[in-house]
């Protein structure tokens, strides 16, 4: 792109991007609204949240397809050999999964390694089971989802989004009115819905497929991999930047039942980061933009104060949530949580005031990160998780052991204080980008 960047262009791609993130973690309001519903909410909210947290660690190396495919699939030597990535990926992951959800292996990890109680434990089984194929469902729309945003089509990753949602829903629906058991009835409901997801972007990328892929006239950087081998090595850093990050929420259950009242933490934990994840999500395709959009001096600038204007306007949000009636309000009107789950409402909501600043930290996160990833330096992004994620882990265990922090709260902590490490290592590995792009015109 040599044409001149304008903030119409960049709200033009990036708002589609933050509609279909936000879509992303409705969710989770949705199948909690489900799950009140149905017998042993508490229960069936807390191995829902396990389920699924372990799940999303199983399809966490291929979380950043998305990045590769922005960066990747755009030059003619490439694409093709990071499509070829993907599926194998996609097939390694599945044969993982099922040896974890259908061998004693379920039992070491939910009940040894996250310290579950038995109930939750048992519950959360014939969920986990059911989102077999949750990982190659998500490499694949990742993939054709950057195809559509190098495209500048991000109306059309929205779309497949509401898709996804409506599919959702739907499943949530006939659970609730089936009066089946409610973990499972959430896996089910989140497996359909990824799977209808990756069929929509498929469909909604054939232009793209019949026209061709990569810009002929483009030439690959020199840092840029050209063979399934060379994109192996070049995106294990972000495979494991992934796996680092997710590995803390397991490990934000494991400490959160080891804390005081765990069940009430377990079941409030869940409310309040998808509360927080809905608002902080918002932000977070700042770094598609950024990979997709920066050029040059003036691209740098403005990219740059659209994360930190896009950040605080999300802390505002934020902010209101926490800070007036509208918290509780949602918890109890949208998710449900009143009467005898009053109290699931009352414990997560301390946790929103705690979780005011987060939505910052993922746009800067988001975007330091970009800034390295376009210089092909991988391994300084991973870097940063894991300093991050040993911060993390660290906070938590020692807020449940040693300081006895409610559930929800010691939640968010814990990811604050590993996100403000993270923050400063990206801060500082990003530096010589910085300055080059000051310097380039």
């Amino acid at each position: 792109m040599t044409h001149k960047l304008t903030y119409g262009a960049i709200l033009r791609l990036f708002l589609p991007l933050s509609l279909s993130d936000v879509i992303m973690v409705i969710a989770g309001p949705i199948l909690t609204i489900g799950l009140t519903k149905l017998a042993n909410p508490e229960t069936s909210l807390a191995a829902y949240s396990v389920a699924q947290n372990v799940a999303i660690f199983l399809e966490s190396p291929i979380i950043m397809l998305l990045h590769a495919s922005n960066l990747l699939s755009r030059y003619p030597e490439t694409w093709r050999p990071l499509r070829h990535f993907m599926l194998w990926a996609n097939a390694v992951l599945t044969v993982l999964y099922a040896l974890l959800a259908f061998t004693p292996a379920y039992d070491w990890i939910f009940r040894g390694a996250l310290g579950q109680p038995d109930a939750i434990a048992d519950a959360a089984r014939p969920a986990f089971q059911a989102m077999l194929l949750w990982p190659a469902a998500i490499g694949w729309r990742r993939y054709y989802q950057g195809l559509l945003i190098i495209h500048r089509r991000s109306s059309l990753v929205a779309y497949a989004g509401f898709a996804r949602i409506g599919s959702l829903a739907l499943v949530t629906l006939l659970g609730v009115l089936g009066r089946a058991h409610g973990a499972t009835v959430a896996g089910v409901a989140l497996v359909v819905s990824v799977i209808v997801e990756a069929a929509a972007v498929t469909w909604l990328a054939r232009p793209i497929l019949k026209s061709g892929v990569a810009d002929p006239g483009a030439r690959a950087p020199e840092w840029a991999p050209r063979t399934i081998g060379q994109i192996a090595l070049w995106y294990w850093p972000l495979a494991m930047t992934q796996i680092l990050v997710t590995v803390v929420r397991p490990l934000i259950n494991g400490g959160i039942a080891r804390s005081v009242d765990p069940e009430l933490g377990l079941a409030a934990w869940p409310v309040a980061w998808s509360t927080i994840l809905m608002v902080a999500n918002a932000v977070r395709m700042v770094q598609q933009v950024a990979l997709t959009l920066l050029q040059d001096r003036q691209s740098y600038l403005m990219l740059r104060r659209f994360t930190l204007a896009a950040g605080l306007i999300a802390c505002g949000v934020m902010a209101l949530l926490a800070g007036t009636p509208l918290g509780l309000g949602y918890m109890e009107w949208v998710l449900g949580l009143k009467g005898g789950l009053s109290s699931v409402a009352a414990a997560a909501i301390p946790a929103l005031s705690l979780g005011v600043l987060f939505p910052l930290y993922t746009a800067l996160q988001n975007w330091l990160q970009a800034l390295l990833m376009k210089d092909g330096r991988t391994l300084m992004v991973n870097a940063g998780a894991i300093v991050g994620g040993a911060v993390t882990m660290v906070a938590v265990y020692a807020g449940a052991l040693i300081w006895r922090l409610p559930g929800a709260q010691l939640g968010i902590a814990s990811l604050l204080c590993g996100g403000a490490v993270e923050l400063v290592w990206l801060t500082l590995a990003s530096r010589p980008q910085r300055r080059a792009w000051l310097a380039a015109r």
